[in-house]
Order: structure tokens, then sequence, then C-alpha cells
């Protein structure tokens, strides 16, 4: 006579961990390919900010001192659907204003991670001044 016997044999065990393991590996996965789209998006939006305050610097303004959103949309340098309030992808702010050398202009995001910041910062070595990042706070200097 055979005994019935309770619980779970070895390879169902690893099976069952198996799945899990994977189950959390894709979601690992696919929170990090929406930091990446939100990590581009932002980048997206400070080019077309940059190319409206340069465009703002082209129409005659000597610096950026006055420089706003507001202004940029009426202009038209802007869509005038950009919003500058709540509008990141991590549900934060964008703001532009003349940096403290008049000839230069502010990019800034908040609401930033500091692992997205460094990912910003790093997608515009090139172009950008400087960039920064304190108290959630990601700015570039152009």
């Amino acid at each position: 006579m055979m005994k019935s016997k309770k619980g779970f044999t070895l390879i169902e065990l690893v099976l069952v961990i198996s799945i899990v393991a994977l189950l959390l590996m894709a979601i690992g996965l696919t929170s990090g390919v929406k930091e990446n789209a939100r990590v581009h998006a932002a980048a997206e939006s400070v080019k077309s900010l940059r190319t409206a305050a340069e465009s703002y610097i082209a129409a005659g303004n000597m610096t950026y001192t006055g420089i706003a959103i507001a202004g940029l949309q009426t202009a038209g340098y802007l869509p005038a659907g950009f919003s500058a309030t709540g509008s990141n992808p991590w549900g934060g702010n964008y703001s532009i204003a003349a940096d403290s050398d008049p000839n230069k202009v502010d990019i800034s995001l908040t609401g930033v991670s500091t692992t997205a910041s460094a990912r910003l910062s790093s997608l515009f070595t090139n172009s950008a001044s400087a960039t920064s990042y304190a108290s959630d706070t990601w700015t570039a200097i152009f």
C-alpha cells in the first residue's frame, strides 16, 4: 500500500519559484522601459523649450531677461497647448527663466528622481553649459 503524500515535491517548488522570478523580472523590465520613455519625453520637451528660447533671442531680444513660457506661447514659439504645470513625465512642472547670466537660460523640471536626473544630464552633456539637481528639481543651463 502506498501512502498519500502531503506537500509539494522539489520539482513543483522549483517550477513555482522560477515562474515567480520570471514575473518579477518582467515587471522590473517594464518599469525600466517606462522610466526610459519618461526621460526621453522630458528631453524632447527641454529641446522644444530651448528652441523656443533661441527663437526669443532671434526675434530681437538682447537677453533672456523676462522670458516666460506664457510669453513664448503668445509669440508662437511654443504650442498653445503646452502646459508648464504638472505636465512633465513625473507630474512636475517645467519652467524657463534667465540665468544669473542673462545671456543664458535655465530650463527646469520638478518632481524628477535622482536616477532620471542623471540620465537627463547625460543626454545634455554636449549641449548644456551645465546641469544640476537639487530637491527633486533638475536644471539645465543653455
